[in-house]
């Protein structure tokens, strides 16, 4: 009897169901302990050091935003030598993102003449929170990489648990003895620290800390500077996008904004939190698909734009309702700005999704050059004559829809390339 032949090999699923869960879970533990410190910052700070403490947190975030480069990039190198075995020459993931992160420390210190009094006004003592946090976080960053490289969900989804969990601890420590801005800011910086616990008691942990990258030293700094400078950008349109409102609008006009600001952070967080925390997801699932290019997401792609139109439809029947039952008559908002966010939050989830599948292609300069530009062309737009609500949508929706369309096009040329250089190899062998 003839044998018929196989069928091609199942894909191994980079995600079962309770890792999925479970990294879910965490994120939305992440997200709630957020909003906890800064309920009890109002609550136990006046006015003005509460402000100075909200400027801390928004620096300490974005300068994570940018470290969060590390993780992308070690996500990548880990996943792509967990199916190729590195060289034994290669650097050490872990020890190469501490050197960036010491780096990043010795420069926010040297520079902060120029930068701590004008941020911080007289609460000099922040700058050295922010300076430790960044060498501590660096290698926070590149044990969530090399643990979502290696598709260890369930050791993950624990370290983004105990990193909220030790700020949470840290900011109520603090509330407990003595609120101050500088107990709360170290109190809020401590949750950086969490991998230090891991690295100490978890024994593949520290193999996962150790893990060498698929590249050289040189090589592989370059790929971590690209994915930093994206990681920047990405901050400055995610996190830092309310001071890039600042600098591009009359006082007058910014300082009774803050109905749009609240607005613009309740229709991103349901999309952007979950997305940002499964981008390692992302990337190790497309780092053994990057041959099918633009293909490989776009069922992805489909679902966050569904959930996007959903969600705009949703702010636009209740979200009106519900600004005003939650923060109050004062922060009355439209149906059709609130509906024009939600859908803009969905183009920077489609963003971080091109993203995740250039970075796993290797398309380093691809992938931040999509980000630069999005952000780019966002703050270019924020200086148009227009209201600030209309140029808000405007630019959210224009910047990250350049991004996408820019990741998109040097991923389909790369495709292109590589079937063309396959075609000439074929022929040569003939």
């Amino acid at each position: 009897m003839e044998r018929k032949p196989a069928g091609p090999k199942p894909e191994e699923a980079t995600i079962g169901a309770s890792s999925a869960v479970g990294v879910g879970s965490a994120s939305l533990v992440s997200a709630v302990v957020g909003y906890v410190v800064l309920l009890l910052a109002a609550r136990v700070l006046d006015q003005e050091s509460n402000a100075v403490f909200l400027t801390f947190w928004s620096f300490l975030f974005l300068l994570f935003g940018i470290l969060g480069g590390i993780q992308t990039e070690t996500t990548r190198a880990s996943n792509q030598s967990r199916l190729t075995p590195p060289n034994p020459r290669n650097p050490q993931m872990g020890f190469i993102a501490l050197s960036i992160g010491a780096g990043t420390a010795a420069l926010l210190a040297l520079s902060s003449p120029w930068w701590g009094a004008l941020i911080f006004g007289g609460y000099s003592g922040l700058v050295t929170v922010v300076c430790i946090a960044a060498a501590v976080y660096s290698g926070h960053a590149a044990l969530m990489g090399s643990l979502a490289g290696q598709q260890r969900w369930g050791t993950y989804s624990k370290l983004i648990l105990s990193e909220s969990v030790l700020r949470l601890a840290g900011v109520g420590l603090v509330v407990l003895i003595g609120s101050s801005v500088a107990g709360l800011a170290w109190g809020a910086a401590a949750g950086a620290a969490a991998w230090l616990f891991f690295v100490l008691f978890s024994k593949s942990a520290r193999q996962s800390f150790v893990r060498r990258a698929d590249i050289g030293v040189g090589a592989f700094y370059k790929t971590l500077g690209y994915a930093c400078l994206a990681g920047a950008a990405n901050a400055a349109l995610v996190v830092g996008y309310p001071i890039l409102l600042r600098v591009s609008t009359p006082d007058q006009e910014y300082l009774s904004s803050a109905a749009l600001l609240m607005a613009l952070s309740l229709t991103r967080a349901p999309l952007l939190i979950p997305l940002n925390a499964y981008q390692g997801v992302a990337i190790s699932h497309f780092v053994s698909r990057r041959t099918r290019g633009i293909k490989a997401i776009l069922p992805i792609l489909g679902v966050v734009l569904g959930v996007s139109v959903l969600g705009a439809v949703l702010a636009w029947l209740v979200g009106p309702f519900l600004m005003t039952l939650l923060l109050g008559p004062s922060y009355g908002m439209s149906g059709a700005v609130l509906a024009a966010l939600t859908f803009d939050a969905g183009l920077l989830g489609l963003l971080t999704i091109t993203g995740a599948l250039a970075i796993a292609s290797g398309k380093h300069r691809a992938f931040s050059a999509g980000w630069v530009a999005a952000t780019a062309i966002s703050l270019g737009l924020l200086w148009l004559p227009l209201d600030i609500q209309t140029k808000t949508v405007l630019s959210l929706a224009a910047g990250p829809l350049a991004g996408v369309l820019l990741h998109s096009f040097f991923i389909a040329r790369s495709i292109g390339h590589n079937k063309e250089a396959a075609v000439l190899r074929v022929s040569e062998d003939n």
